[in-house]
């Protein structure tokens, strides 16, 4: 069963359409496992989480995508997401979390 960590700043408005989205990938892939949820709310907490932005979903310690090019070091910040036809989103890519929950899934 993969570790799964959903990591957000309450600022950030896309927080909790990404969450439901974890939860709804999840489901379709059949996948039942607990999913830490993580409020970053100061920059200690951004650099213990190694925090690059919210939403950040990480799937056995490792982050779904690729980080920003802007990040430099953790901060409390709102992430944006590059999809597949090069727009920027503030929510992660569906393709994104299925393939890294898939990955997860085989080692």
């Amino acid at each position: 069963m993969p570790k799964v960590e959903f990591l957000y700043l309450d600022d950030c408005p896309s927080h909790e359409r990404a969450l439901a989205l974890l939860h709804e990938v999840m489901a379709e892939e059949q996948i039942q496992a607990p999913v830490e949820i993580v409020e970053v709310k100061t920059e200690a907490e951004a650099e213990q989480y190694k925090f690059y932005g919210s939403p950040t979903i990480r799937i056995d310690g490792g982050d779904i995508a690729p980080l920003p090019e802007d990040s430099t070091h953790p901060s409390l910040t709102c992430r944006a997401y590059r999809r597949a036809d090069g727009r920027i989103s503030p929510l992660p890519p569906r393709e994104l979390i299925v393939a890294a929950l898939r990955r997860a899934s085989t080692v």
